[in-house]
């Protein structure tokens, strides 16, 4: 099936094609593979609407004329504020229903052959007989190709059968349900929800379900606004000059603060003195690895000194798994159903890059007769060690692709009689976005020196580069599905009829690699009837 892009009108020919179809994206009667747990050859023994033998609202709704005792009246040329009788008839197919389920109202709505822009929720044991020819007095129904439409605006259902009373089945006959295509990234096409403890038998009615909406791309680790890489380190401050003071202060660490809350240091320098100098301060963060070098600062000595050692630079963050990939279990990997619809899986982000660690601070050296007698005694000071770059942000991962249902049943009893269930095509995962590269470590600082000799203090280490961010994971592809269902009783008779578009593809990895079957989102999937696990939303 192609993308469902052409209105209602395509939507109702294809309605009428797709009968008695059996394709792959298609078919009619009994599904063979499974027909004693997933469909129904004929249909079984249930609860019948609430009227009782004898009754004058008896009767077969494809022969039987409308009465006023036994019905709400609904037709567009009607007003709301009317008693829905058939003489005087409510506008809107949400008021005659709110009338037929008073208590002691008539359980029944007779709707015209006509269309209604809203979405409808029905109450347990309520029943519409729509397609009713509203041109002629007894308001009798048109036949097979005459329906009541029910099609509100995107991203609304235009049907829900919840349950307000036990024990009591709802009836949909002469209706077709047209769900627009989603317009919202991952948004799904639903032609009707039954909610937990809900019966409804579909007779003589056509489901059409448009296209699930695409999923969003993620974003770049690094906004197109923004540089492509992290922030830099800073360089380390250079040590100060001996012969200057009778004590000489190691120069002062530098700090490098990232927008996580994550700081690098370059360790401060040692200070320097007339015996011996001190010693250089290690870099920060301390490393997370035994691999990683620890920007340890130089030692200071009489007349000799080490320099800061350099820090380590930051690890790469992780790159996020694609939308169902990695999952082993079909159950699982396609998403979830709950009251509100389906939700599928989105790529995961990619972790951030380790921020890179500071360089330590070099040693600092005595003077030991190397200033004039004149001067102030003291040697030169070791520089401070450069902080490290920060770590690239991770690219956010692609959202999944919209659905298509005919039928979403959860912890209910459906029932689908001489009735097509037609589906559009799921959405494609959106795209990921590439990881951010981290920032770059800078240099330590110079070494002290006594003016006008070779005679020095140590330089501090340099700061580590920010690791890279990964790149994140492609969102799951939309998929299309005639009826999906939570532990529910779904049958479809030998006169039911159904077809689906085609999945979703599956949203590519920040790397852009079609190859990569973990990075990438896993294509969506095709069913006449699916069962998912629920999704439970935890509390607020």
């Amino acid at each position: 099936m192609g993308r469902m892009r052409g209105g209602r009108g395509w939507l109702r020919s294809l309605a009428v094609i797709a009968l008695g179809c059996g394709s792959a994206a298609g078919g009619a009667g009994c599904y063979a593979e499974d027909c004693a747990t997933t469909f129904s050859c004929h249909p079984l023994p249930g609860e019948t609407p609430p009227s009782l033998p004898g009754s004058p609202c008896d009767g077969d709704p494809a022969t039987s004329a409308a009465k006023d005792e036994c019905g709400v009246f609904v037709a567009r040329r009607g007003d709301d504020a009317s008693d829905g009788t058939r003489e005087a008839p409510v506008r809107t197919l949400r008021r005659a229903v709110e009338k037929a389920s008073e208590p002691g109202g008539t359980r029944r709505v007779y709707a015209c052959a006509e269309d209604f822009e809203e979405a409808v929720t029905l109450p347990s044991g309520v029943a519409i007989w729509g397609g009713r020819d509203c041109s002629t007095a007894a308001w009798t129904w048109g036949g097979k190709d005459r329906f009541t439409e029910i099609a509100p605006e995107p991203e609304r259902v235009p049907l829900t059968v919840e349950a307000r009373e036990a024990s009591m089945t709802s009836v949909v006959f002469g209706v077709r349900l047209v769900a627009a295509d989603a317009t919202r990234p991952s948004g799904s096409s639903i032609a009707m929800i039954v909610r937990e403890g809900a019966a409804v038998d579909v007779v003589s009615s056509e489901l059409l379900a448009g296209n699930g909406a695409d999923g969003a791309d993620g974003d770049d680790g690094a906004p197109r606004d923004q540089p492509w890489r992290a922030p830099d380190g800073v360089g380390g401050n250079p040590g100060a000059h001996g012969c200057v003071a009778d004590w000489t202060e190691g120069a002062p660490r530098v700090v490098t603060l990232c927008e996580d809350g994550t700081m690098s240091i370059g360790g401060a320098g040692g200070e320097g003195d007339v015996a011996a100098g001190g010693d250089g301060m290690e870099g920060a963060p301390a490393p997370v690895s035994d691999s990683m070098e620890r920007g340890e600062g130089g030692n200071g000595g009489a007349m000799s000194c080490t320099a800061g050692k350099s820090g380590g630079n930051g690890e790469s963050g992780a790159n996020g798994v694609g939308g169902g990939a990695g999952l082993p279990d079909e159950r699982l990997k396609y998403g979830s159903i709950s009251a509100h619809g389906w939700q599928g899986f989105s790529g995961q982000n990619g972790q951030n890059g380790g921020i890179g660690l500071g360089g330590g601070g070099g040693g600092g050296v005595g003077s030991n007769g190397h200033c004039r007698p004149v001067d102030p005694q003291s040697g030169p000071s070791g520089g401070s060690g450069g902080s490290g770059g920060c770590g690239g942000r991770g690219g956010r991962g692609g959202g999944y692709g919209g659905g298509s249902f005919g039928i979403i049943a959860l912890h209910a009893h459906v029932l689908v009689d001489k009735t097509a269930i037609i589906t559009g095509d799921g959405g494609r995962g959106g795209n990921a976005g590439t990881g951010q590269a981290g920032g770059r470590g800078r240099a330590g600082g110079a070494d002290g020196r006594i003016d006008g000799t070779v005679y020095s203090a140590c330089a501090g280490g340099n700061g580590g580069d920010g690791g890279k961010g990964g790149h994140g994971g492609g969102g799951l592809g939309g998929v299309s599905m005639a009826v999906a269902r939570v532990d529910s009783s779904v049958h479809l008779t030998q006169s039911a009829t159904w077809a689906w578009g085609e999945a979703g593809a599956g949203g590519l990895g920040g790397a852009g690699d079609p190859n990569d079957t973990i990075a990438n989102g896993e294509r969506g999937r095709t069913a006449p009837l699916w069962d998912f696990p629920e999704l439970v939303v935890p509390p607020r």
